[in-house]
């Protein structure tokens, strides 16, 4: 497993990592305690395993061993730690990232570029959103991890994508930053989000100071 970067945010960071490795050799390279290895026997299959397994290889080595994580009943993960206070993990294919933060709630997203965004557009992306992103598999993807990076930081189920996570229109260069509105019942806010091109992929990040 190699660290291919690390990013400094007020108050956080976030570290992102390249893994190769099976579940059985990313076992071996650390110990865990009674309560994680009951979590991961739940876990059946190898993918699962291994992406669960990488997230807590990559956080030792960026915050140290003492720490743990449980799950809200959302799914949402809760980090206890001396120093940093919440989490967002994400994970496509062989890259993970994650994003920890002393004080605000964070959220972030990655995924491959190249992945047909097609089929869901029209369900997740307005149909302003829709006449900008004009089917640019690269647009489609920042927007799909934009929002999912919002839908992490909020305290709410069941949120329309479509509807209330709404993108202002931005070039889409190697790396920078943008808008986004989140309009819930009566819960509203306005988000700056940043993001990074990752070789195939796109890398998006939000941290909610509300």
């Amino acid at each position: 497993m190699a660290l291919i970067q690390t990013i400094a945010v007020d108050g956080g960071q976030i570290g992102i990592w390249q893994f190769s490795e099976t579940a059985d050799e990313l076992f071996a390279q650390i110990q865990l305690t009674d309560s994680e290895k009951a979590e991961l026997s739940k876990y059946s299959y190898e993918k699962r395993k291994t992406e669960w397994l990488a997230v807590r290889v990559m956080l030792r080595r960026l915050i140290g061993s003492d720490f743990s994580i449980m799950y809200s009943e959302f799914g949402k993960p809760i980090l206890t730690h001396s120093r940093y206070k919440y989490l967002s993990i994400t994970h496509a294919r062989e890259y993970a990232a994650v994003f920890v933060h002393e004080s605000h709630e964070v959220g972030i997203d990655l995924e491959c570029i190249s992945r047909n965004y097609n089929p869901i557009e029209k369900r997740y992306l307005s149909q302003e959103e829709q006449n900008h992103v004009q089917g640019n598999p690269l647009l489609q993807c920042l927007y799909w991890c934009a929002k999912e990076a919002v839908f992490k930081v909020v305290p709410h189920d069941g949120v329309e994508f479509k509807e209330e996570i709404l993108i202002q229109a931005f070039n889409p260069e190697p790396e920078g930053s943008f808008s986004a509105k989140f309009v819930h019942q009566d819960d509203r806010r306005d988000f700056q989000l940043n993001f990074i091109l990752l070789e195939k992929y796109g890398l998006v990040w939000v941290v909610d100071r509300h």
